[in-house]
């Protein structure tokens, strides 16, 4: 007994010893490589295996985090995130080259393959946002394009939103104008519902479940039919937003930390528990559009929406008229694929257009001379006659209107940080840097750096409005198409902007000139959170019928 009990000290011992060794050897080894590191650059000092991230502690979010980086480390600075070492450029002529439209652009992709970006579900060869296979990503790339960028597109995308929006006009005048809504819960909805019907071809009643559970205190007094409907729409727009929220967690993590540190391990069993569910009901979708194809008889068309298209690429009854010259993309589209370009559509699709209208709402509400400026732009392209129809020349005519949402997103960008690696050396910011180095483009310190932007902390749309036509504004003049990342920039530029500006336009248009948005808290700041993206976490107004 005795010996057994000392045989087990010394194993015990001995694998303790051993745990010493290693972890000397892995901090040592760390150290080594960033004290060796080519290109030193300040930054935050970096600890074993969570790198950077720890500093993130008691910020609001990386957002904020990072512009006290650039607000104490300069234009140019690094930090290690996931294990990786990663370049923060916050000045406009030091991200231009990483903008480069061309096929022949030396920074073709966003981020390496992380193994945490793949446990969350961007796999190697799916999508198009993390997609880092050229070949796989230009094959995706091409139905979305398809889908999205085509002239039919524009008048349908239109029309849908028009057509939704009277259904949610009808529940506001319902509510009244007294009723306090939460803004950015009716955009999700809105556009959730939106993005459904282009992706699928149907309606969720993302919009009407969300009435009706309004106005039904109790759920229970839905029927019962109504009442699943009514979660399973809350459910699945929650679930998009919390797996959006999560990708910066599994971006900044490497594996170790995702496993074994107790806070970010239970963290990570949420995010992957919603992961699940939200891969299950994309699934239960793919499956449902296939019984429908299948029952659609041959001389019969099928519907024209991209989850058809997606199902239907290179098959017999293929719906797509756009065909790749690469023939070895010339196949058809594997599950795992449709369920990635679907999941992209809904993230994309849902929230960055619904937090971008509640910023652009929340700053009209402070700056009432640019609001009615705005409303007559409106008045004067489409006239007296409100129910006159809007076409997509009127919104290629709102040129006040884009300045103003330029001028906003300037302000307050949706996506803050942008990614791109080099795959051939090139040189930034006066370094050489080797093939493979990963940079990250803060836009929330570009989009008002002093040296490039006049005021940059005043709001002023003018400075994107008819700028040629006065000198204020000389700053803004040099390179800004290559410096306003708006949607992404380069051959990464986002595929569904076209989707996104209609959306935007058509119901600010439907909305002001019929109604006046009013904040229920003029003194209350922009309540946001920045993760992955900007989000909009809370705004209460009240809709009132406009005086003219």
């Amino acid at each position: 007994m005795i010996t057994s009990t000392i045989i087990s000290s010394f194993e015990i011992s001995n694998i303790l010893s051993l745990l010493i060794v290693f972890l000397i050897i892995y901090v040592t080894r760390f150290y080594y490589q960033y004290y060796t590191r080519p290109n030193p650059l300040p930054g935050p000092f970096p600890l074993p295996i969570i790198g950077s991230a720890y500093q993130q502690i008691g910020y609001d979010g990386v957002d904020d985090w990072l512009l006290s980086l650039h607000k104490k480390y300069g234009d140019m600075f690094e930090i290690i995130l996931g294990g990786e070492r990663m370049i923060t450029l916050c000045r406009p002529d030091l991200t231009e080259n990483l903008y480069v439209a061309s096929s022949k652009t030396k920074y073709p992709i966003r981020l390496h393959s992380k193994d945490g970006i793949v446990e969350y579900g961007f796999e190697v060869g799916v999508g198009v946002v993390f997609n880092s296979d050229i070949k796989s990503w230009k094959y995706n790339r091409q139905f979305f394009s398809q889908a999205m960028m085509t002239p039919s597109f524009n008048h349908q995308a239109i029309e849908w939103t028009i057509e939704l929006w009277n259904e949610m006009e009808s529940y506001w005048n319902n509510l009244g104008e007294n009723h306090e809504f939460d803004l950015i819960i009716w955009m999700r909805r809105f556009t959730n519902e939106m993005i459904f019907k282009i992706a699928t071809g149907t309606k969720n009643d993302a919009i009407a479940s969300y009435y009706k559970m309004l106005i039904n205190d109790n759920s229970k007094s839905l029927n019962e039919k109504e009442s699943k409907k009514s979660e399973e729409s809350k459910k699945l727009i929650e679930s998009l937003e919390i797996y959006l929220s999560g990708i910066f967690h599994f971006f900044a993590y490497d594996n170790f930390s995702r496993n074994y540190i107790p806070y970010i391990r239970g963290k990570s069993k949420k995010l992957l528990k919603n992961k699940d569910y939200l891969f299950d009901k994309l699934c239960t979708l793919i499956k449902e559009k296939r019984v429908e194809i299948e029952n659609t008889p041959l001389d019969q068309p099928l519907r024209n929406d991209m989850l058809t298209s997606f199902i239907t690429a290179n098959t017999p009854r293929d719906i797509n008229t756009i065909k790749h010259a690469d023939v070895d993309l010339l196949r058809p589209m594997t599950d795992k694929e449709i369920t990635g370009n679907i999941l992209e559509a809904m993230l994309g699709g849902t929230d960055t257009t619904a937090n971008f209208f509640c910023f652009v709402a929340y700053y009209l509400g402070h700056y009432p001379e640019i609001k009615q400026r705005l409303i007559q732009e409106f008045d004067r392209v489409l006239g007296n006659d409100l129910t006159r129809p809007i076409t997509n020349k009127d919104l290629n005519e709102l040129e006040y209107c884009d300045a103003v949402t330029n001028e906003i997103y300037r302000h307050s960008p949706i996506a803050y940080l942008i990614g791109r690696v080099s795959f051939q050396s090139d040189k930034v910011g006066g370094y050489d840097w080797k093939e493979g180095t990963t940079f990250q483009m803060l836009a929330s310190a570009a989009l008002k750096h002093k040296d490039y932007w006049t005021e940059p902390e005043k709001f002023d749309p003018d400075r994107f409005y008819r700028v040629e036509e006065s000198d204020k504004y000389l700053l803004e003049k040099k390179k800004l198409r290559n410096t306003f990342p708006m949607f992404g920039g380069g051959t990464r530029m986002c595929p569904g902007r076209k989707l996104a500006i209609i959306e935007l336009k058509c119901l600010l248009i439907l909305i002001y000139r019929k109604y006046d948005i009013e904040l229920v808290d003029m003194n209350a700041p922009l309540k946001y959170s920045s993760d992955f993206i900007n989000c909009c976490t809370e705004l209460k107004v009240r809709i009132k019928p406009r005086k003219f």
